[in-house]
């Protein structure tokens, strides 16, 4: 625990002194590869941070959480590029997740794995198996494939700060 107290305020001395992203900047861009569209629903297309102030999006963590987490920004994820039929809904047998990334409180993403991540897939007909992940990255990408069509939601929670974030879409 200590060590993950000191990469926090590490990570929040870097951030007085980096320069923050314009407000055009995608911070997963780095990460992923620049994002289409359909990769822009959900809590942040433009990321926490933009202009000086340092928004955070979803269900807040505990001040003084041990990794740190105040957000989770999450994404629809489409790994084979589906385009949406609609925006937020997709064509059936298509490979489709979310990607999230968790920011601390002076707005820099933690890129490793001091999280306890719970990725929860709630929809129609979801697989017992597929419900629930697991994952200690605190940014990180989780697909499925989805077969049949309803609305569904995947909920992406940080068991050790207690924040929280869920999108939402569509399959037909």
């Amino acid at each position: 625990m200590k060590r993950t107290r000191i990469a926090a305020a590490l990570l929040a001395a870097a951030a007085l002194a980096l320069p923050v992203a314009p407000a055009a900047a995608n911070p997963l861009d780095t990460l992923f590869g620049s994002a289409s569209g359909s990769l822009d629903s959900g809590s942040a297309a433009l990321g926490s941070s933009g202009g000086d102030k340092v928004t955070h999006y979803g269900k807040l963590g505990r001040p003084g959480a041990p990794n740190g987490i105040k957000s989770i920004n999450v994404w629809v994820y489409t790994p084979d590029k589906t385009p949406a039929v609609v925006p937020n809904t997709f064509p059936k047998n298509s490979r489709l997740g979310v990607r999230w990334n968790s920011i601390i409180d002076a707005g820099p993403i933690v890129d490793g794995n001091e999280c306890r991540m719970e990725v929860r897939l709630a929809g129609p007909k979801v697989p017992k198996q597929a419900a629930l992940f697991k994952t200690q990255d605190c940014t990180a990408v989780k697909s499925y494939f989805f077969k049949g069509a309803g609305d569904f939601t995947i909920r992406v929670t940080d068991t050790i700060s207690g924040a929280s974030n869920s999108i939402a879409f569509s399959v037909q």
